[in-house]
């Protein structure tokens, strides 16, 4: 309702921008005098627009602001605004963003640490919430709060800010394991699963700059370069440097890939074999009796190994009114290397491929595209903002075409299940033919903006590493660590369960060394008198539970005093293929749970 207000171009002298009943506009200048007129200028279009649309402006949400970190080029006299005097304020809310008068965004990192401690807070007086389900909360309600905008105010973020929205995140590690206060906040996340803040504002950025690439070319953000000048660098800039010669020839997505009123293509889901999916779904199997038109039966399938991206496909006639007809055609193509490319993207290639082979002379014809990539054909049937967007317009551009000559185009999904689909069996082989190890890929013309973006992130997680001066414990125990095992660990346990394990792989359980270490306990020796009670002295020598270590025994005794292998943790000699042993780690669970010596309520 409100276009009209804000058609104007967005250039270095001012702009406007809206986002349902908020309005916010600017101009730029030398001094906050310069700039007088144009803001009052602004102030008259608006209350123009008031009386013509019938809307109102409130006056007391009205904020006037000069960004500037010189005082002597701010200006604070009153603007007249409906009889009233508005005084320009040293901070204001811009969609939910609060932004002070210098940029600094002090008081917007301040309010969402505050924020973020208040959503961990109540978390945590959720009890007997389950790993998984607290960590989805955590990631619903805690991160969003305090990450709010961060691509705005991330580079203002320091040590102290660091500090603040630091804490929430170890209350939220702690209310998703159930892990003590002691515990370093490095090893409470990495037992949690979560990303660090400096991971996850480094991932956001990421994000935001590949994002930035996909806009087309009328996006005002497309147009910026990247200085040469390095003395003052913006947020921006900083984004551009950190990801040089990574991200090139990025796709274009435009804001929608066809117009809202165009006539989207439906995708069938029901056939089970080569004769079903030729056939009509109206009344039988048989071709002939089932539709007039003589039919084409097209099957396409993709392939991603080797380090490639293949598709491949098979079409067959059917006018014979049978099933056997004769294949008619074949292809297989390698789109590109898998660090630019997905099965998805080929999947879309491969359907694109075969349209666009269509003769323009092909007249009143039943064409059936059968595939198993369900997600390419959902795309197609409801096409949105995302990637793969350039190849979806094709193919509505060359079905529209092929449709001309009276032919009709069908969608139909196969389920992977399904092994009396011949024809797709043959369409994946000819898909894998072009993922051989000897196949070569041609530089496609574009990189996937999915794929880039995961393979960006990945690259970020294998570099993350525990800081050097905490988790000595942890990092002896788990040599994997940090990774996604953790999850494995978690997500199948209760709490009771996690409060257990958690005290295991931290060393800060309820054993006496710790006990004795925070004041808890007369003394660090066990209770039998033999040695200092550690974790691997509760778990595998204490005399007084031999009995309830049976089951422990039973999983694997020779592993026996492998402390690693009973709480899910990684050696030095496990390869790479290594996967934690849950049924170890139940057993670990189930002794200590039968003897007591964890639970918080114990005298």
């Amino acid at each position: 309702f409100n276009a009209d207000l804000v058609q104007r171009k967005i250039d270095a002298k001012g702009g406007s921008i809206a986002f349902i009943d908020d309005y916010s506009a600017w101009v730029t200048g030398p001094t906050a005098e310069a700039n007088r007129v144009g803001i009052q200028a602004v102030i008259d279009r608006a209350l123009e627009w008031e009386r013509r649309s019938g809307a109102t402006f409130e006056e007391d949400k009205t904020v006037i602001i000069h960004f500037t970190r010189h005082p002597e080029h701010t200006d604070e006299n009153p603007y007249m605004i409906k009889g009233q005097r508005i005084i320009p304020k040293k901070s204001g809310k811009i969609l939910g963003l609060v932004m002070d008068l210098e940029l600094r965004y002090d008081e917007h990192m301040a309010k969402a640490a505050a924020r973020g401690l208040r959503a961990a807070m109540c978390l945590r007086r959720l009890k007997m919430l389950t790993p998984r389900t607290a960590r989805q909360l955590f990631v619903a309600t805690v991160a969003p709060t305090m990450d709010y905008a961060l691509n705005v105010w991330s580079h203002r973020r320091g040590w102290r800010e660091t500090r603040w929205l630091n804490e929430a995140q170890k209350m939220g590690a702690q209310a998703i394991t159930g892990a003590f206060k002691t515990v370093s906040m490095a090893v409470a996340e990495v037992e949690a699963g979560i990303l660090p803040i400096d991971e996850r504002h480094a991932q956001a950025g990421t994000r935001l700059y590949v994002n930035m690439q996909t806009l087309p070319k009328t996006h005002p953000l497309a147009t910026l370069r990247v200085r040469e000048t390095r003395r003052y660098l913006s947020p921006l800039t900083k984004l551009a440097l950190a990801h040089d010669g990574v991200i090139e020839r990025m796709e274009t997505i435009e804001p929608y890939a066809l117009p809202p009123w165009h006539r989207h293509m439906v995708v069938e889901y029901r056939y089970d074999s080569d004769k079903e999916a030729a056939a009509d779904t109206g009344t039988g199997d048989d071709v002939t009796g089932t539709s007039s038109l003589k039919q084409v039966l097209i099957a396409t399938s993709a392939s991603a190994r080797n380090g490639l991206v293949g598709m491949g496909g098979v079409v067959r006639n059917t006018a014979d009114g049978g099933v056997n007809g004769d294949v008619i055609a074949k292809y297989s193509v390698t789109l590109g290397p898998r660090d630019e490319q997905n099965a998805y993207m080929a999947e879309l290639e491969a359907i694109a491929m075969v349209l666009r082979c269509m003769p323009d002379g092909l007249r009143h014809r039943e064409v059936i595209i059968a595939t198993r990539n369900r997600s390419a054909l959902q795309a197609i049937m409801k096409p949105r903002q995302q990637s793969g967007q350039g190849t979806i317009r094709e193919i509505y551009k060359h079905a529209e075409r092929v449709g001309k000559g009276g032919n009709t185009i069908t969608m139909r999904w196969v389920s992977p299940t399904n092994d009396s689909f011949t024809l797709g069996a043959k369409a994946k082989t000819k898909a894998r033919k072009a993922t051989d190890s000897g196949c070569r890929a041609t530089k496609p013309l574009y990189q996937a903006r999915s794929t880039r973006l995961r393979v960006l992130l990945a690259q970020r997680r294998q570099h993350m590493v525990l800081p050097e001066s905490v988790g000595s414990y942890s990092k002896q125990l788990d040599k994997a660590l940090p990774g996604k095992h953790t999850r494995t660990l978690y997500d199948a346990l209760k709490r009771r369960e996690s409060d257990i394990l958690v005290q295991l792989r931290t060393g800060m359980a309820r054993v006496n060394r710790y006990l004795h270490r925070i004041g808890a306990a007369e003394t660090h020796t066990c209770d039998c008198g033999q040695e200092e009670e550690t974790v691997d002295h509760f778990l595998f020598r204490c005399p007084r539970w031999d009995k309830q270590r049976e089951h422990m025994r039973n999983v694997d005794g020779e592993m026996m005093g492998n402390l690693s292998f009973f709480l899910g943790g990684k050696t030095a000699e496990d390869g790479h293929k290594w996967r934690p042993n849950l049924a170890a780690v139940r057993a670990a669970i189930k002794f200590a749970k039968s003897t007591g010596r964890l639970d918080a309520t114990r005298t």
